[in-house]
């Protein structure tokens, strides 16, 4: 507080950046939407990519980008407005209401009942302004696309399972990060990092056992060519594989992906889609599981950990030196200085460092990714991969006109056509047919499923 008896403007500043950055972000997206206006495909895709299909990922990236603009301004506005009506002090206040409705007695010295209130009202609050996005992005962009396969049934138990999840799980970490500030004293930057370098490691235990299959079914992969193709891959790397599963990914989505997880136990998941868009060429898919399997050779899955734990206990410290902040809290519109706000309003001024630290990883994130496109071609998988990378490209409708400045700023993983120049895969030289396969695509199946819907 100044001699004037006048706070800091921390509401202020924070306002300020968050207009000032979504202004910069603005910029770099009409760059991209500018982009999408092109009907001449760039040399490099001329032969390589469908000119129907260049057509359709320019109208897909189109109705996307606009869609993020549209949603960026509401919760920019929305943000705005809760931060000058002092809408998070009205919920810290409400928070202690609703105690009272369920117990009388209940009063502000409850302040871990009144954090666990506070926060379940701010995640209601949050699903519900995010809902009609959510609908309209499934089914209305992602429908017109041939990518949603997602039925209103199942969008409700999945917002009703994700709140359970987010219940049974987030209740036992308030309270416990609530002990923690409240016993930390001189040493809570410590005891902070602590707790969460604990919970990270405990949900990346729990999750792809537990969590994981509340949501999607997990199938062994069938005996067959590409299992037996996987397990010689892993054996001839060391790699500890366990188990390999199918997910069921199609039950939401036409969209495809492969990953590996286990701390411990390092098992493989294909998603169904990515079997459906490649059936036929299983070496499409041991070269993507290359690719993956060089981020584990290459220890990136391990630094990249060691930067995060290294950013976090950073960020803890600085936590540690301003969770007392009493202007800060006064900036806000807050009377007293309870934990989890004094939390939440440390996240919003520390945004400014966590956008440039955000740069710096994807800049890492890229680099990884040329040095496992590199460890696939060292291991022969060079035409293997990039025949996977064109064909997910276009059967995702992936952005085939990226604006370079749009792209470093916002992707973690370099261009299409940057991977292929670094793989030395030319282009020109690869056989259309080969790539996109001589069946209809995914998404073409998809879009007459649903036109015979529509006709029947």
């Amino acid at each position: 507080m100044g001699a004037d008896g006048a706070v800091f403007p921390y509401l202020q500043c924070v306002a300020a950046f968050r207009v000032a950055l979504e202004a910069f972000e603005l910029v770099l997206t009409l760059r991209q939407r500018r982009n999408f206006f092109s009907k001449k495909m760039r040399p490099e895709m001329e032969g390589l990519v469908p000119e129907e299909k260049f057509q359709k990922a320019q109208a897909y990236g189109k109705e996307k980008i606009d869609y993020g603009i549209v949603e960026t301004a509401f919760n920019v506005t929305l943000n705005l407005v809760f931060y000058f009506t002092y809408f998070m002090p009205y919920v810290w206040d409400l928070s202690l209401k609703i105690m009272q409705v369920a117990k009388p007695e209940f009063d502000s010295s409850n302040e871990i009942v009144r954090t666990i209130v506070f926060c379940g009202v701010n995640y209601v609050v949050g699903v519900v302004t995010g809902i009609p996005f959510s609908l309209y992005f499934n089914f209305v962009i992602q429908e017109k696309y041939g990518f949603n396969r997602l039925t209103g049934l199942q969008f409700v138990k999945d917002l009703l399972l994700g709140g359970v999840v987010s219940a049974v799980i987030g209740l036992p970490a308030i309270v416990g990060l609530w002990y923690v500030i409240e016993w930390g004293g001189e040493f809570l930057w410590l005891y902070f990092w602590l707790f969460f370098v604990a919970l990270t490691f405990f949900l990346q235990l729990i999750y792809p056992t537990v969590i994981a299959p509340l949501f999607n079914k997990f199938t062994p992969l069938e005996d067959g060519k590409l299992k037996d193709g996987i397990n010689s891959l892993a054996d001839g790397m060391k790699f500890p594989l366990k188990k390999i599963y199918v997910i069921d990914g199609s039950k939401r989505s036409n969209h495809s992906n492969a990953y590996l997880f286990g701390l411990f136990d390092k098992r493989i998941v294909l998603y169904d889609t990515l079997l459906e868009q490649n059936e036929g060429h299983d070496e499409r898919i041991l070269g993507v599981l290359c690719h993956e399997l060089g981020h584990w050779a290459l220890s990136h899955l391990r630094k990249t950990m060691a930067v995060a734990l290294s950013h976090m206990l950073f960020i803890s410290w600085l936590y540690g030196k301003t969770s007392q902040n009493v202007e800060m809290f006064q900036s806000f519109g807050f009377k007293d200085t309870p934990h989890i706000i004094g939390l939440l309003l440390f996240s919003e001024i520390n945004a400014p460092l966590e956008s440039i630290l955000g740069l710096a990883m994807n800049w890492m994130s890229r680099r990884y990714e040329y040095q496992a496109d590199k460890f696939a071609s060292g291991m022969n998988y060079t035409n293997e991969l990039a025949e996977a990378l064109v064909t997910l490209h276009i059967e995702n409708l992936s952005n085939m006109n990226p604006d370079p400045f749009y792209s470093a700023y916002h992707n973690s993983h370099p261009t299409m056509i940057e991977r292929l120049e670094a793989l030395g895969a030319k282009p020109r030289n690869m056989d259309l047919k080969t790539v996109t396969g001589a069946k209809e695509t995914s998404t073409e199946s998809a879009e007459k499923s649903q036109a015979e819907k529509k006709e029947n």
